[in-house]
């Protein structure tokens, strides 16, 4: 389970779902609380409050004082009752508005005034009331008559106060009913929060849902296509170029996969045309080798037997000379042949590495052509492959050489390793030769130094006659 959820799919589907709950539960919230504060700053629970109180209550508080004797006893249990019950009030002047006065406040206070302003009644008992001075303005307002919600409200200290005056048919002020509560009301509060709880686990709930199916669509498809990207970068890391990914879309993942292929394609060219530079450079060297070695043997063998022919009646003993002359010249063609062979077989320098096909070959052409050979190699890091097949093909010229014309007896081959150079160097007791004179001629020197030259590294030759030959291929690493 826990490998399934570290997938590109399912990462991208969990992303998605939750940057998309989050942002809408924002948006949510922003809406829910700025109309919160919009209902808190604004005048309309105060004015809803005072036509609610003005329609619901003041009519029937009227009946109570419009009386010789008002009954104050029965306007109480009227008003204590109607908390109890928490009544719910409609405003008619807002019918999208209704207060149920059981859950404006705990501590919501009702206050019955006379035309004096003297205090006849308070719901509950145990308030206070009223105290001088608290709402001095919105009372006197009151006790004139207005109606003005703007005039007989007031929030001060968190205490939202209103006055209403009781007014009966003819105009007259019987009273004033004041009500104070907390503001904004905690019931609306706890049902504001409520509300919000309750919105966010179903939003969350059913956007959760929504967001995952659709996150999951949406990156199955971008797996895919990430997945057969990588298959084809499997297939070309193997060294087949002829996989294309197949992805037509124009944005910018199709873009890629273009480009990708389009790399593709040049490098399957690339890889072509330098196998092709290889099978023609390897055939100019046989040329070059067949043409410097067994051509000549071959040449001269058949002016021996020529020779021979001519002497065969008239010198046996000279013809037999130059028969065995012939037969050694065959022998020495036999064995150049022998060499040339062996160089064409195949080294899996990738699966084998240089330090093993070196020593593999040195001990084959040692064996072969009777010369003794000394090897030794420091350092262990591991080269590219296209160095390691420049200084595998710099030893097969170069002891190619040797056994065509120094007439060594002994050869040493040094291989060192650092961490910024590779330095390969072969040494040969042999007769040597003049460098100066031998440059452009069949010895394979240009092609060793095209092959370095390449990589960046560079080529030395120490030789004089009678003095042998030592040969110091330089190759920087990176």
């Amino acid at each position: 389970m826990r490998k399934l959820f570290r997938g590109l799919r399912w990462k991208l589907t969990m992303s998605y779902t939750v940057v998309t709950v989050a942002t809408l539960l924002v948006v949510e919230l922003l809406i829910i609380g700025g109309t919160s504060i919009f209902l808190i700053n604004s005048d309309l629970l105060p004015n809803a409050l005072v036509s609610a109180v003005d329609t619901f209550i003041v009519p029937k508080v009227a009946t109570y004082l419009d009386q010789p004797q008002p009954d104050i006893e029965s306007l109480t249990n009227w008003l204590e009752q109607t908390f109890a019950e928490g009544l719910t009030f409609q405003s008619p002047d807002t019918p999208n508005l209704s207060l149920h006065l059981g859950d404006l406040d705990r501590d919501a206070i009702l206050i019955v005034m006379d035309q004096n302003l003297d205090q006849i009644t308070v719901v509950p008992h145990s308030a206070e009331g009223i105290t001088a001075g608290d709402a001095d303005q919105i009372l006197a307002a009151a006790q004139r008559g207005d109606t003005d919600p703007g005039r007989i409200s007031q929030i001060s200290d968190g205490i939202l106060t209103i006055a209403v005056p009781v007014i009966d048919e003819s105009g007259k002020v019987l009273g004033v009913v004041v009500m104070m509560i907390t503001y904004p009301p905690r019931g609306t509060l706890s049902q504001t929060l409520l509300f919000i709880g309750f919105s966010v686990i179903l939003f969350t709930f059913t956007v959760g849902i929504i967001g995952t199916i659709f996150g999951y669509i949406t990156a199955r498809g971008l797996t895919r296509r990430l997945k057969d990207v990588s298959q084809a970068a499997a297939s070309w890391s193997q060294g087949d170029f002829s996989v294309f990914i197949q992805d037509r879309s124009a944005d910018e993942l199709g873009q890629l996969a273009e480009k990708l292929n389009r790399m593709a394609e040049q490098l399957q060219n690339l890889l072509q045309t330098q196998q092709e530079l290889a099978t023609l450079e390897e055939r100019n060297r046989l040329a070059r080798d067949l043409h410097d070695s067994v051509k000549q043997q071959i040449f001269a063998s058949t002016m021996q037997v020529g020779a021979a022919r001519a002497l065969l009646d008239q010198d046996s003993q000279a013809a037999e000379r130059h028969l065995n002359e012939a037969e050694l010249l065959g022998r020495q063609a036999q064995s150049e042949l022998a060499v040339i062979i062996h160089e064409l077989r195949p080294e899996t320098l990738q699966d084998r590495g240089l330090r093993q096909a070196l020593r593999d070959y040195t001990r084959s052409w040692s064996h072969l052509n009777n010369i003794h050979t000394e090897i030794s190699m420091h350092g262990e890091r591991e080269l590219p492959l296209e160095v390691e097949q420049a200084l595998f093909r710099i030893t097969q010229e170069a002891f190619s050489n040797i056994a065509r014309h120094s007439g060594a007896t002994e050869v040493d081959l040094d291989l060192t390793v650092e961490d910024n150079e590779a330095s390969l160097t072969i040494s040969d007791n042999g007769q040597g030769f003049d460098v100066s004179s031998a440059e452009g001629r069949g010895v394979g020197l240009g092609s060793m130094r095209e092959r370095l030259e390449a990589l960046g590294g560079s080529l030395s030759l120490e030789s004089a006659p009678g003095q042998g030959t030592q040969l110091i291929a330089r190759c920087q690493l990176i």
